[in-house]
């Protein structure tokens, strides 16, 4: 006989995609400035609160199940999306990136442990510039140990956008504007340059530019290893009707599978967590070519897993009294003020060692609250000050790898190593 739940199945998963609908929604006409993982855990918690919402229902809903799934693979798809070309690239950006992160461990982790305690200062610098597999691993490493705290990683979740779009979004007007006056002077300069001797030929006096992609260059059907003449790497020589969902998550799930091995044998009692070997991983056999990049994406899953992580979180909420929530505010305020503080002030120091503007400086370290699809609405409300289709581009080819950046370096990797290594001690 089947687990008797308060609502059945239907009943359940229905409230739940209502909810997550409507905060995505609200989230998107309001522009992010109030996050969606905001609207939605105050949704969950005033209904679980008010007894309107059965706290069995993601239960019911089988979204525990799902999160466990997505709990489980998303680190490694996390690690095959680290792309060492562009670290190598942008040196200086991916080194004010982890500078400003260890700063936050040593100023959040380690300094707030007086006033927060061990607990909740050292979930903090993991989880605030993490997403939401770094505060899944930081809740559910701790449920066992200390569940009363077991809540607070997916309140730092809930609120990070609430203190990095207004800021991000400020700080790239500024940068907007630079990089818009610097695109009309380049094609000023160039449209006097070539007045007397190349009139009417019919050459774009934005043609090389940087960050503009010129007709059959990367990115126009043809892969780097091609254009490079490169040797095609393993996972491209399968053929393309081969890769279906079912094949991405299998995929990485014998990776999953050759990781929890490996922790218990060889690295049994070594009290390394795994999921920093997972992270490892997915880094190395997605560099070499082994595995697909964001295989998640290419499997048409990851909507559905990010779904599970964020009935993890409303699960978690569930199992949490509203004064209990309630209680978290003064620390969740003074960890993400202190955050703020030192992120703001690593993008201007790191911006002068660097040698760019400070409201870049600014964007990478702040943007690393943060990342997909906010990223991409970022860039386009930035680029919206271009007057012409060419120099939107041009905003855009220059703000997006910024962004970009600090997703993929710090909310995909550096955090989930520094949540996996703190959460040891917690």
């Amino acid at each position: 006989m089947g687990t008797e739940y308060t609502w059945a199945f239907d009943r359940s998963f229905l409230v739940f995609l209502a909810i997550a609908f409507v905060s995505l929604t609200i989230a998107t006409k309001l522009k992010s400035m109030i996050p969606m993982p905001l609207i939605y855990g105050i949704l969950f918690a005033i209904g679980f609160g008010t007894g309107i919402l059965p706290t069995d229902m993601l239960l019911s809903a089988n979204m525990i199940a799902v999160g466990t799934i997505a709990f489980n693979v998303l680190v490694i798809h996390s690690g095959t999306m680290i792309n060492f070309k562009m670290l190598k690239a942008r040196k200086k950006e991916a080194f004010l990136c982890i500078a400003a992160s260890l700063a936050l461990v040593v100023i959040v982790g380690f300094g707030l442990t007086p006033i927060l305690g061990k607990g909740l200062a050292f979930l903090s610098p993991g989880s605030v510039i993490g997403g939401g597999a770094s505060c899944a691993i930081a809740s559910r490493w701790v449920l066992d140990k200390n569940p009363a705290i077991s809540v607070f990683p997916w309140l730092v979740f809930m609120f990070q956008g609430l203190f990095s779009v207004p800021v991000v979004t400020w700080v790239l007007k500024r940068e907007s504007r630079a990089l818009s006056a610097e695109f009309r002077a380049r094609s000023q300069g160039s449209q006097e340059k070539g007045s007397g001797n190349a009139a009417g030929n019919g050459v774009s006096p934005m043609n090389g530019a940087p960050g503009m992609t010129k007709p059959g260059g990367p990115g126009m059907g043809q892969s780097p290893n091609a254009q490079q003449g490169g040797k095609v790497p393993f996972c491209e020589r399968i053929p393309g009707k081969y890769k279906n969902t079912a094949y991405y998550l299998g995929i990485i799930m014998i990776v999953t599978v050759i990781n929890n091995l490996l922790h218990g044998t060889v690295l049994a009692g070594m009290n390394i967590n795994p999921n920093i070997t997972a992270l490892l991983f997915g880094c190395i056999l997605g560099s070499l070519g082994l595995m697909d990049k964001a295989p998640l994406f290419k499997a048409d899953s990851y909507g559905l897993l990010l779904m599970g992580l964020m009935g993890l979180m409303a699960n978690t909420i569930a199992r949490c009294p509203w004064q209990g929530l309630v209680s978290f505010l003064p620390p969740l305020l003074l960890v993400f003020v202190v955050s703020t503080v030192v992120l703001v002030i690593c993008g201007i120091v790191g911006a002068k060692i660097c040698g760019f503007r400070a409201e870049k400086g600014i964007a990478l370290t702040m943007n690393c609250m943060m990342g997909f699809p906010v990223n991409d609405m970022l860039t386009n409300n930035a680029a919206a000050i271009g007057e012409s289709e060419a120099e939107k581009g041009y905003i855009k080819s220059q703000i997006g790898p910024v962004l970009g950046m600090g997703t993929m370096l710090i909310s995909n990797a550096v955090s989930v190593l520094i949540v996996s290594l703190m959460v040891i001690f917690v």
